[in-house]
């Protein structure tokens, strides 16, 4: 028994810092486990890219226990990052008939009519999500997004805001938001969420891009040129639907 902890634990710490291979081999080893640590195994295969893997491993836990909401968010969250969005849809719906306050289920279906454009349905998705748990801040993310999508700028910035209350540290969330505010002219505001940004991560592109394109709508085009250059000496292209 304290072997099988002993496992468990060494391979749930290889998991954790990303060493997937060793994680799963582990998993492997211990035969007949729970439907939690087939699920564990499945996540670690799954970041590994070994699909077909990692499926097995959910339906063995769903034989065990076919009314496990966390496996069928992960046979769904599986072919979410497949592109399959219907079957992913499909399973995502089983999660959450089971515990609808799966706020991880619901983000992600949200995420499905998304991509499927369905911008709708996906609102609804987040919104209940953030109904359920309102620290939770991937549904803040992408109903922010959504909104900025379909040009509702002051309401997604307001989305931005509340997860930078949750993780001020996330670059992304200030790119948008500095976009956001671009695309109203409020472009001092868009710099210094760009600048905020650049902080965390100085070499993303699209943050550069755009804060090239704000200075130059400031009139401020020698200090846009060199953003421009910074881009350049990166060798990588812009970003889409996110430049200005």
């Amino acid at each position: 028994m304290k072997d099988m902890r002993d496992d468990v634990g060494k391979g749930m710490l290889y998991a954790s810092i990303g060493r997937y291979d060793e994680a799963a081999a582990i998993f492997d080893r211990m035969g007949e486990i729970s439907p939690d640590l087939l699920l564990c195994e499945a996540g670690a295969l799954s970041r590994m890219g070994s699909f077909a893997r990692a499926l097995e491993c959910i339906e063995k836990a769903l034989e065990k226990n076919p009314i496990s909401p966390d496996a069928w968010f992960l046979k769904g969250l599986l072919y979410y990052q497949r592109g399959n969005l219907m079957a992913a849809l499909g399973y995502l719906e089983e999660a959450l008939d089971i515990d609808p306050k799966h706020v991880e289920a619901r983000s992600v279906a949200g995420n499905c009519h998304y991509y499927m454009g369905e911008y709708k349905e996906a609102l609804e998705y987040y919104e209940t999500a953030i109904k359920i748990d309102r620290a939770y801040p991937k549904a803040w993310y992408n109903k922010g997004v959504v909104l900025s999508d379909i040009r509702l700028y002051n309401e997604a910035i307001q989305c931005y805001e509340e997860v930078l209350r949750i993780n001020p540290g996330v670059a992304v969330v200030w790119t948008n938001k500095g976009y956001c505010y671009a695309m109203l002219n409020q472009y001092t505001e868009a710099l210094e969420c760009l600048d905020r940004s650049l902080e965390i991560n100085p070499e993303d592109v699209t943050t550069l891009n755009n804060k090239a394109a704000a200075l130059r709508r400031l009139g401020r085009d020698d200090e846009a040129a060199e953003y421009d250059e910074k881009v350049k000496e990166l060798m990588v292209t812009r970003g889409p639907h996110t430049v200005l």
